[in-house]
């Protein structure tokens, strides 16, 4: 099941038909691998050829008629912009998917699509485009949910500074596959977390969810955009000291 309809990836695909793209895959967790999957499969939708290019260790990059260059949360992170300038020097038109932006990076594009207007009003141009991940055809949940769970990230992006880390459960830690988060979220009536991806996948199992903030606009930029509308939450939430003492246990060992 998909959480939006196909017809809102047309913009990016419907052009893309019957050409031959490669697909440049990005470095990241495991909401970025739902991503590189979502993408191969609207592909397929859209009855497009497609290769995967790894843009790092290939030179020169295979012929194609464009490079798809990953989507998510990374425009203006270094290790990504490498990759993208990699791209770039092929001399093949490039199309960046989805993409939301932490700061201004130079994108010889010459298609863009953003994921919220936030980010495309800071590059200045480009069109608006769901998240792949909203277009992925996930399995059917399970009938059986029990219990709920807060899923807090570790890493530099938290705005949770009053929570000890090792109190955090960060599922970008255990998780090895995107099936891993999907699963994850399966077994919960309800989850809160400020992993974007996680929450689409939570959103896709039928359980009640609730996005949580991080320190630049992408959660709350995506909720407004494509998350509300089909029933997400949103808590700008602050942990009072019993909750974040009792945060996590079942999986602290």
């Amino acid at each position: 099941m998909r959480l939006i309809d196909l017809s809102l990836f047309e913009p990016i695909f419907e052009p893309l038909s019957g050409l031959t793209v490669g697909i440049v895959d990005g470095i990241g967790n495991m909401g970025d691998q739902l991503l590189y999957l979502a993408a191969r499969q609207l592909c397929k939708e859209f009855n497009i050829e497609h290769f995967t290019v790894n843009a790092l260790a290939e030179d020169p990059i295979p012929k194609c008629d464009k490079l798809l260059l990953f989507g998510g949360g990374n425009i203006g992170f270094p290790p990504a912009a490498a990759i993208r300038i990699k791209a770039f020097e092929s001399g093949i038109p490039c199309w960046l998917l989805p993409q939301s932006v932490i700061r201004q990076e130079d994108l010889k594009c010459e298609k863009m699509f953003f994921r919220e207007s936030v980010s495309r009003d800071i590059i200045g141009g480009g069109e608006i485009a769901p998240d792949l991940a909203l277009g992925f055809n996930f399995p059917e949940p399970k009938m059986n949910k029990s219990g709920s769970e807060i899923f807090l990230r570790r890493n530099g992006g938290s705005v949770h500074h009053h929570v000890r880390v090792q109190l955090k459960v960060d599922p970008a830690m255990f998780c090895h596959t995107p099936e891993d988060y999907w699963n994850l979220t399966d077994g919960f009536k309800e989850i809160k977390t400020d992993r974007l991806h996680l929450a689409i996948c939570s959103l896709a199992m039928k359980t009640k969810t609730t996005l949580l903030p991080i320190n630049y606009h992408k959660n709350i930029a995506m909720f407004k955009e494509w998350l509300e509308p089909i029933g997400c939450l949103w808590k700008d939430f602050v942990f009072s000291d019993s909750i974040s003492e009792n945060l996590g246990k079942r999986f602290i060992k």
